[in-house]
């Protein structure tokens, strides 16, 4: 009997402190994407972050029509594996990593759907964990992108 007891009792703490154990990552979770060009929210994404090589990536898992442009299904503007793919559920972020300073990131690309450019982005995380200003370059373009993801 007391044996079983404190068998329990040492599942239980197994199944309790690893989770307490674990830092909390403010990253990881569901954001919400606005456009900052045009003030308008484009997108939900959900950012996981690999264990083995610490880098950040996101799917879209909902992409949200802005005023006066039609719904896109497929990115038909993307190359190569991409091109012609549904929107949601593309990873359009990957490579992300934390800087020295926990708020800062970089060398992320993020694949915007809408004119097929890939970005390299970098991007600073607000005070409260829940902000995140994103600033990107198209590689092959002038293109510049800014936007704002709100955990949500």
């Amino acid at each position: 009997m007391m044996r079983n007891f404190l068998g329990a009792i040492a599942l239980y703490l197994g199944f309790i402190f690893p989770a307490q154990a674990m830092p909390f990552d403010p990253l990881i979770g569901t954001w919400k994407v606005i456009d900052d060009h045009t003030g308008h929210y484009v997108a939900e994404i959900v950012i996981r972050k690999n264990s083995k090589t610490s880098e950040y990536s996101a799917v879209i898992t909902r992409n949200l029509l802005s005023v006066g442009t039609t719904q896109l299904e497929v990115c038909s503007k993307c190359q190569g594996n991409l091109k012609n793919q549904p929107i949601k559920g593309m990873q359009a972020l990957e490579g992300l990593v934390a800087n020295s300073n926990p708020k800062q990131f970089s060398q992320g690309q993020w694949i915007n759907p809408k004119d097929g450019y890939v970005y390299k982005i970098d991007a600073q995380l607000n005070a409260a964990n829940n902000q995140m200003k994103v600033y990107g370059k198209a590689k092959n373009a002038n293109a510049i992108s800014t936007m704002t993801w709100k955990k949500l």
